[in-house]
């Protein structure tokens, strides 16, 4: 896959072979570090904005740790194709938000903070407290929801996908540094497996369960989006959706990501809107 011509949607499951978790563990990409030019990273500077987008995005990837140990505290755990995945993938992200530190600090002038959080996020919203539920309340309500939680899981990391990909689209675009370039094009094509494997398992526990659509469709209304967002500042989420989703093109992004969604079985009118108003600049 190559990032010329890519849109938010770019990722999604293509032919009839099944994803391949065993394959996908044995070849997980660890530390980009080694295959990053310093010099060339910081030859042609990021402009401001793609800079701080490049914070955002590191953290909302370095806060894949703390949704990992919510979803598996539920349901999920006990399906051992999907749990195998998750670890893996948790891997890759982890180092994936290690090469954005990286880069960032290949900036000159630039010194960053990888303590994960761009900011403190003040817990106000109904979906801020339930996105920071604890694993009891967590382990209870994923409990009472049974196998049909794992839908809900598969398919909102499928989204947290679609939008992230629109947000490092626009780096590139603001990026006049053929090293950056490649390098989120790395990332971007490890993300590309990603969003595989989560569109087949939407897709087909979506296809296969009333129930599973229901708690998908209320989740996708009052979930936090992207999945990490809790973890930043308020004004760190409004400048993603700016940053990704504003503009003149922006909103062509937007529209590709809530088209993608609505091609999920079962969402129907009201979820549609719900994520359309998350991705509003």
């Amino acid at each position: 896959m190559t990032t010329d011509g890519a849109d938010a949607t770019d990722a999604p499951m293509t032919g009839a072979a099944r994803f391949d978790v065993r394959e996908f563990a044995r070849t997980a990409v660890g530390t980009h570090r080694d295959r990053l030019d310093v010099e060339a990273l910081a030859a042609q500077p990021l402009p401001p904005d793609a800079l701080r987008a490049m914070r955002v995005l590191r953290d909302l990837e370095a806060a894949t740790m703390d949704r990992l140990r919510k979803v598996l505290v539920t349901a999920t755990h006990k399906d051992a194709r999907v749990t195998a995945f998750l670890v893996s993938w948790a891997f890759e992200k982890f180092w994936i938000a290690d090469a954005l530190t990286a880069v960032i600090d290949a900036q000159p002038g630039s010194q960053s903070d990888d303590s994960g959080a761009t900011g403190a996020a003040v817990p106000r919203s109904p979906g801020d407290r339930r996105a920071r539920r604890g694993p009891v309340r967590r382990s209870l309500s994923g409990f009472l929801a049974g196998e049909s939680i794992v839908a809900v899981h598969v398919t909102t990391g499928l989204v947290d996908d679609w939008m992230l990909r629109a947000a490092y689209e626009r780096v590139i675009e603001r990026s006049e540094n053929p090293e950056i370039g490649r390098a989120l094009g790395d990332v971007l094509d490890l993300k590309a497996r990603h969003s595989r494997f989560f569109e087949e398992e939407a897709m087909h526990r979506l296809l296969d369960s009333p129930r599973a659509v229901r708690l998908t469709r209320r989740e996708l209304r009052r979930d936090v989006l992207p999945l990490g967002a809790v973890a930043i500042a308020r004004a760190d989420r409004a400048f993603f959706r700016w940053f990704s989703f504003g503009g003149e093109i922006g909103p062509v992004r937007a529209q590709r990501v809530v088209a993608c969604v609505s091609d999920l079985p079962g969402m129907d009118d009201g979820t549609i809107e719900a994520v359309q108003q998350r991705l509003a600049a």
